[in-house]
């Protein structure tokens, strides 16, 4: 390579490197949007960017400082995220379609930074002949290495789910005819009583066998207060995550045993936990456990939820987040027409807010608002006069679309992510 071809590679990479963050979430849309199951649930998700970020950076330093690829380690979120979807059967064209994906990506952006250079038409096609080869190298290095470590990784984990109740709890989760004597045999576990499904998790990602066990015996100390008489049904989804059902002896969850459950779980640093609804038979096993992924989606991806260690389907507006969050930008979107500019950043937006939200609970009363709000009567008339106006006139306002969209901000957030 020439010293000008060097020159001009160092340049275009600092240049699309200044872009890194917008490039990688762009890329990372367009591959949980176009390869099934890679945006399955938010964990996946989150860690598909830190992939991405990591390549990036990797590809970046590679092309500013013509390093030779076998001087290159390997990117150790990249690595993870192989593992990742070893450990929840995602296939492996899944990871390889994602990588060729961000090649063609990368290699549009590169190039039209090329094209903005002022360069004479044999080192523009040098250059151009540099960067494919470059970043094509780079993607066949990568691929060899993380499709390495999924295959050990998914034969190791498979042969130890061969070992637990896996197989059988996902013949009923997606709905297979499965007896319950067959289950009760395959599991210890009987699908014709009350069930509490549960999702345990750890916000360290670098688990491994000894996470698990910790896991299992928080879930069994959670099943005791529980007042289950018998071993809940545990397995394990990744390394840092066990999905499990105790068998229920009452209808509800009594005031007293969830604070006792929020306690235990408060003293366990960095681990977390979500609950569905107690439900009965092999259609209430799928129903809690659907409600209990539903609630821990809500504890991923939901701000209001980001640092509730223990949160329940039953908890309030966690149920309805869970729908919402099924189109989580599609409920923003939505937010934002119904809110207006009063969806935004400022005091004086969230003042509107407020106002809106404590005049909209007590029956449009102002007096009631202003009390409870500590303000002037004037003040709240104002403040929904001025919504009133920026929504086209009172006839526009529908308090309930409204209700909503402020539980969708205090929930969601107002950024479209």
């Amino acid at each position: 390579m020439s010293e000008d071809s060097r020159k001009y590679l160092r340049e275009i990479a600092e240049r699309v490197e200044h872009a890194h963050p917008e490039l990688a979430v762009e890329m990372r849309d367009l591959m949980a949007g176009n390869i099934e199951m890679l945006d399955s649930d938010q964990q996946l998700v989150e860690l598909l960017l830190a992939s991405i970020e990591s390549n990036l950076s990797t590809i970046f330093h590679m092309l500013a400082n013509d390093i030779d690829l076998q001087s290159l380690k390997p990117a150790t979120a990249a690595v993870e995220y192989a593992v990742r979807l070893a450990q929840r059967d995602i296939p492996l064209a899944a990871l390889t379609r994602a990588y060729y994906l961000g090649q063609s990506m990368l290699l549009r952006v590169t190039l039209d930074e090329v094209e903005r250079l002022d360069l004479p038409e044999g080192s523009r096609i040098e250059l151009v002949r540099n960067i494919a080869n470059a970043i094509h190298g780079y993607i066949d290095w990568m691929l060899q290495r993380v499709t390495d470590e999924y295959g050990t990784e998914h034969r190791r984990w498979w042969s130890a789910r061969a070992t637990t109740n896996t197989a059988a709890i996902l013949k009923v989760l997606r709905g297979e005819t499965v007896s319950a004597r067959s289950f009760i045999a395959e599991t210890h576990y009987e699908l014709e009583q009350r069930h509490l499904a549960m999702v345990a998790w750890l916000e360290d990602p670098s688990g491994g066998a000894e996470s698990q066990q910790r896991l299992d015996r928080l879930i069994r100390q959670v099943a005791a207060l529980l007042g289950s008489t018998r071993a809940p049904l545990i397995s394990a989804v990744d390394r840092t995550t066990a999905w499990s059902w105790a068998s229920m002896p009452v209808t509800q969850v009594p005031r007293k045993t969830r604070l006792a459950i929020d306690e235990v779980i408060s003293a366990a640093s960095g681990v977390r936990l979500a609950m569905g609804g107690i439900e009965h038979g092999t259609e209430g096993f799928r129903r809690s456990h659907e409600q209990a992924v539903g609630a821990w989606q809500v504890a991923l991806a939901a701000k209001k939820y980001r640092n509730v260690q223990v949160i329940a389907d039953a908890d309030p507006n966690v149920a309805l987040t869970s729908i919402l969050l099924r189109d989580q930008t599609a409920s923003i979107r939505w937010m934002h027409r119904v809110l207006g500019k009063f969806a935004g950043p400022g005091d004086s937006n969230a003042a509107v807010r407020d106002t809106l939200d404590v005049f909209f609970s007590t029956g449009q009363n102002y007096s009631r608002t202003a009390e409870l709000l500590g303000v002037h009567r004037n003040t709240v008339r104002h403040r929904v006069v001025r919504f009133e106006e920026e929504s086209g006139g009172v006839s526009q306002v529908d308090p309930l679309e409204v209700a909503l969209a402020l539980r969708i901000h205090d929930t969601l957030g107002s950024q479209l992510t």
